[in-house]
């Protein structure tokens, strides 16, 4: 008489609820197993989330930056800058890049509306800072060719700095005065903002705010007016496409050591290399904690397993009884394997349930964000099943080959 797979799980579940304890202390193991695992890939997808969206307001995954090698050894010489003609040349050489721009930093920056005062960096740019940076005008504009070409004294600002010195004022058109050159604002840009991870940083809560601190004036006015002698340190550029910018890199970093005279002083970076060295990184970190959870089921079906022997000798008696009349052993390996996915099953469920239910404790705690996906509940679940599996084909396996005289005869 063969048992039918419904009857299988009704038999199952019968003896659960049975052995209420037991089959609780059984599923406690494998709830924490599946709980650690969907907190550690919700840790995981929000730390890939969040460097995306941290690269997407920098730029995006297009870009390529050209900047001091920090770690190279200057007491064998060479400059870590760039002239005009050098940057002409560099630009000449890519003309894929959509867009470039040489930056000049005035480290020393106070602009002066008439007794007010502000410190913060003022950087010399080219009207394509506004492509590279994926960075809009909030009012007003962004320098253009022309004031490039005519060196015209004229500066945007940043939102906290237009606030500083302006308040609530309207600053288009107004004069601010920097290293005695009379300045006209054209433009205030767009504030940026991205939360903190981790914890408040130097300007609080918003990782960007230093961009919000900053003023921009045409490369030209800086090299010529505002501080004659300063040289080009860096790069930024934007390629086509995130692949495009993985070969513009390569490209670019060997016109730079052909025009250094092969000295490594600059290092050059693109945006979609550097995610992908961080992903690397995060799947070494969630492989090690995926590997503590892993352990912790396979303990949870060690307990499993050794349950099941229990359970098997406690109900041997039963079990000849239906070899007896007519159950094939393959029915009763099914009977007892079903019995054991189901409390696996069971763990799994409750434990996807508790582990989406700690996940914002989790992220407060850690002021990290954090982020569920339905793909990760299914590896849960499909872990949690496995194990289930894995562990009860031995218990199903000495079931299904009771000998029914045998068994018939314990008490």
């Amino acid at each position: 008489m063969a048992i039918q797979l419904r009857e299988s799980i009704s038999i199952g579940l019968a003896d659960i609820m049975t052995r209420k304890v037991r089959s609780a202390v059984t599923v406690i193991g494998i709830i924490l197993g599946v709980m650690c695992i969907m907190v550690v890939l919700a840790i995981v997808n929000g730390m890939n989330q969040s460097t995306l969206s941290w690269m997407s307001e920098r730029g995006g995954l297009n870009k390529i930056e050209v900047n001091r090698n920090w770690s190279y050894d200057f007491s064998r010489g060479g400059d870590a800058s760039f002239d005009l003609r050098e940057i002409n040349y560099i630009r000449s050489q890519i003309p894929s890049a959509e867009a470039f721009n040489p930056q000049v930093q005035l480290r020393d920056g106070v602009v002066l509306r008439g007794d007010l005062s502000y410190q913060g960096s003022v950087i010399g740019v080219m009207p394509d800072m506004m492509i590279v940076e994926d960075w809009q005008v909030d009012k007003g504009r962004f320098f253009s060719n022309v004031d490039m070409d005519l060196h015209n004294n004229v500066i945007v600002l940043g939102s906290t700095m237009n606030r500083e010195l302006f308040g609530s004022r309207n600053s288009l058109g107004e004069y601010v005065v920097l290293k005695k050159q009379k300045l006209m604002v054209v433009g205030v840009l767009d504030e940026k903002y991205w939360q903190n991870q981790g914890g408040s940083g130097a300007f609080g809560d918003n990782a960007l705010e230093y961009l919000n601190r900053r003023a921009f004036v045409p490369i030209s006015t800086m090299l010529s007016k505002l501080s004659p002698g300063e040289r080009i340190s860096s790069i930024e550029i934007k390629a086509s496409s995130p692949d495009a910018a993985k070969e513009l890199r390569q490209k670019l970093e060997g016109i730079i050591l052909n025009l250094k005279g092969g000295k490594r002083l600059f290092t050059v970076s693109s945006a979609q290399e550097e995610l992908d060295q961080m992903k690397q990184n995060t799947m070494i970190f969630s492989a090690v904690f995926i590997l503590i959870a892993v352990i912790s089921l396979l303990v949870g079906g060690i307990v499993i397993m050794n349950i099941m022997l229990a359970s098997i000798k406690e109900r041997t008696r039963e079990i000849g009884v239906r070899i007896a009349v007519g159950a094939r052993s393959f029915d009763v390996f099914v009977q007892f394997l079903v019995q054991t996915v189901l409390i696996t099953g069971l763990g799994g469920v409750l434990g996807v349930i508790l582990g989406l239910g700690i996940l914002g404790a989790v992220g407060d705690y850690l002021n990290i964000k954090v982020a569920a996906s339905v793909s990760m509940i299914f590896v849960a679940l499909i872990v949690s099943v496995g194990v289930g599996l894995g562990f009860g084909i031995m218990p199903a396996y000495r079931a299904s080959r009771l000998d029914p005289v045998v068994a018939l005869r314990e008490e």
